[in-house]
């Protein structure tokens, strides 16, 4: 199987940079498709529970790939607008079919293109982004740059533990972490750029979230009640995969 390649850019957020096959696998591959769509319902959820009233929002993702999982937002929160900003040329080549509300810019998001103004976001996504970058900090800095007052960040990486088990195992072959970061990182991350932290939650409970690999079709909606119910028990929280932390910029 056809690897990523390899990238020798000077930016922070370039080490790590995903090509057109990642794209590809997202739109053919059962766990691909499984992971984004369960993030972007996390999203929703989150953003329907945190902002005061969902409609009309601008939404900023870092890391947007080819806006697959934008296009899963939008699907769900209405008259919202939608920016998403990309390192990759290939990935940016690879995104078809976006409504006219979906936009998708080349950047980097440890220094946002000038375009993008301080206070302008109710909500910005980091999703299975941060440890892709060799400085995570300087993009959670950008992120609280241009949150808007009382606006929410929503960050998702994987659980270290689990994630070094799924590459030896080949099952993020496509895929170059430069960091393993775990909920301490993650909260030092927020804090240090100034944000507030209103809630850390683990998701992608093992047992449901293997089974796309076993090309199983698995309901989105149920994946989450499911994720909802084991976390309230605690006992099974090292079945987690996933991982996602949410802080709010106060005024």
């Amino acid at each position: 199987m056809r690897t990523k390649k390899s990238h020798n850019f000077e930016s922070d957020s370039s080490r790590g940079v995903l090509d057109d096959l990642y794209a590809e696998n997202r739109s053919k591959k059962n766990e691909y498709s499984f992971r984004l769509k369960t993030r972007a319902g996390l999203v929703v959820d989150l953003v329907n529970t945190y902002c005061e009233d969902s409609n009309g929002l601008h939404l900023l993702d870092f890391g947007a790939a080819e806006g697959r999982t934008l296009l899963e937002i939008n699907k769900s929160l209405v008259n919202c607008n939608f920016l998403g900003v990309e390192f990759s040329e290939e990935l940016l080549s690879a995104a078809i079919n976006l409504p006219r509300q979906v936009r998708l810019i080349k950047g980097d998001i440890c220094k946002l293109p000038q375009e993008i103004a301080d206070n302008s976001f109710e909500v910005i996504t980091a999703l299975a982004c941060l440890e892709h970058l060799a400085n995570p900090l300087a993009a959670v800095k950008e992120a609280a740059r241009v949150l808007k007052p009382k606006g929410i960040f929503i960050a998702t990486c994987p659980v270290p533990f689990w994630d070094e088990i799924a590459s030896k195992a080949g099952l993020l072959a496509d895929d170059q972490h430069e960091h393993g970061l775990g909920k301490r990182e993650l909260i030092r991350y927020v804090r240090s750029a100034g944000l507030s932290v209103v809630n850390f939650r683990r998701f992608m409970w093992a047992p449901v979230s293997f089974l796309p690999y076993l090309h199983l079709e698995v309901s989105i909606t149920a994946a989450l009640a499911i994720d909802t119910f084991i976390g309230k028990l605690k006992l099974f929280d090292w079945l987690f995969v996933n991982q996602c932390i949410v802080a709010i910029k106060e005024e």
